[in-house]
């Protein structure tokens, strides 16, 4: 049981001024701010809870700090954990991951980042599993696994090895040398306490990590997974210690990664003659669905079932895609892909409509890519093709939308790649026909026009014969 400590008679903790005041009604004790080690501490009793502020530089400091703490009680918002100043960065984040990760469907990518740091802390690692509709509750039965998690969560014994792919150990041991500044960096930042952790320690993280040549989007990941805990100590710990998010207001590399590769359709012909020699029949009509529909390559291989089809409406429903619930519209040449596959499957109405994984989806297409000569061309870049497609036989971005699922026309304008030569081609087109092959009814008003504009250059105005002509008066 802890027992009440009384301030020292040293220099360092000696109290400026005793104000044990009278008692408010709801029951605190008020004090004043005294010495404690190197800045101004603050103990107050309010509603039979004990709090304790410290390591302030002014009395005004602590004062403020000890009113927010008065405050979150009063709205019954205790602190959770042993807060900022006894917990370290990788602590915080094993336990955010406990806590968010079963919700969040990048849960993946997210727990190797945060084992990144667990690692030198010699904590327990993260271990996630896809939630099935077996094992919805968890499959332990963990409380903190329930109904809408997409993933379990699980802490598994700590070890600093990790599992490398046969093939790829030269590379592993490269990318360790590539990465020394900013693993020695990392593990400095895993066993500080949170509230220790600066806005300049994380810069120099960030200069770390560009100095071993991250990619812009990498650091911008790896800065995400900082923001992403402070901002729930603070909201979810209530962890008012924290005044500011350090991972906030970085000096941080542009990121560029947008992408404005479309399939044209003289590569779509030759692709299609490298796809017809794929041994695995699946392949050809799943990436024609992905082409016809502007969908993730995830949806149709891990979420879509045949249940999902309708067929009556040319409709695929999707009730699990990234930005929520949508209705996919289906073209004639989605269509046809579907009956190839339904044609090819032996599930029933729960199974999978791609019976295929995205690893041996991406191996088929970088292999067809490769015979039909077309560089530089991925599977999610079918969506992009999609995307503009439509917009170029449309010109109606709410028909785009509706057909790539986004929910802002900002994020859909990195979908729509139309280039300078899609705009000659539209400006161009009318004309074209008109020289080419004229409307009916319209050789004879051309043959007249011609007429009419001759005899004008020669003074003489050729009218129909229902006309009258007036005499024109011109000013002098």
């Amino acid at each position: 049981m802890r027992t009440k400590s009384t301030p020292s008679a040293s220099t360092n903790e000696q109290p400026q001024a005793t104000n044990t005041g009278t008692a408010s009604s709801k029951g605190a004790r008020q004090a004043a701010p005294y010495l404690h080690g190197k800045g101004y501490a603050m103990r107050k009793q309010h509603e039979g809870h004990t709090l304790f502020v410290s390591g302030f530089k002014t009395q005004a400091a602590a004062r403020k700090a000890m009113a927010k703490k008065v405050a979150a009680v009063d709205r019954n918002r205790l602190p959770i954990g042993a807060g900022p100043k006894k917990t370290s960065l990788a602590q915080a984040l094993q336990d955010y991951a406990v806590e968010h990760l079963p919700f969040l469907k990048g849960a993946e990518q997210e727990a190797r980042r945060i084992n990144n740091y667990l690692r030198p802390a010699g904590l327990r690692l993260l271990k996630v599993t896809k939630v099935t509709a077996t094992c919805e509750e968890g499959a332990d039965g963990d409380p903190k696994t329930g109904k809408g998690a997409h993933f379990h969560v699980e802490l598994v014994p700590h070890t600093t090895e990790r599992v490398i792919p046969q093939g790829l150990g030269q590379h592993r041991k490269a990318l360790l040398n590539a990465n020394a500044r900013t693993d020695k960096f990392r593990a400095v930042l895993a066993c500080t306490p949170m509230q220790d952790i600066s806005r300049d320690l994380v810069q120099r993280f960030i200069y770390a990590m560009r100095r071993d040549r991250h990619s812009a989007s990498t650091v911008a990941l790896e800065r995400a997974v900082l923001r992403s805990v402070f901002n729930h100590a603070f909201t979810t710990w209530h962890w008012a210690e924290l005044q500011d998010n350090p991972a906030t207001k970085l000096k941080m590399p542009q990121v560029d990664n947008e992408r404005k590769r479309v399939l044209s359709f003289d590569e779509q012909a030759l692709l299609e003659q490298a796809l017809a020699d794929c041994r695995n029949e699946r392949v050809g009509p799943a990436l024609t669905l992905l082409r016809e529909t502007a969908m993730r390559a995830s949806e149709p291989l891990a979420i879509a079932t045949w249940a999902d089809v309708d067929w009556e409406r040319c409709v695929l429903r999707l009730g699990d895609a990234k930005a929520g619930s949508r209705e996919v519209p289906l073209s004639p040449a989605a269509m046809d892909a579907l009956l190839a596959l339904r044609a090819l499957g032996t599930g029933g109405p729960d199974a999978r409509i791609v019976d295929i994984s995205y690893d041996s989806l991406r191996a088929a297409w970088k292999r067809a890519c490769t015979r039909a000569g077309i560089s530089d061309l991925r599977i999610h870049d079918l969506r992009h093709t999609a995307a503009t497609r439509m917009a170029l036989a449309t010109g109606n971005v709410f028909l785009v939308r509706a057909l790539t699922g986004h929910k802002t026309l900002k994020m859909l304008e990195r979908y729509v790649n139309v280039s300078a030569d899609d705009v000659v081609k539209v400006m161009r087109a009318p004309t074209q026909a008109a020289v080419e092959a004229p409307a009916a009814g319209q050789t004879e008003s051309r043959e007249e026009g011609a007429a009419a504009t001759e005899a004008a250059e020669q003074g003489e105005a050729a009218l129909p014969a229902n006309v009258i002509r007036f005499p024109v008066r011109r000013a002098a």
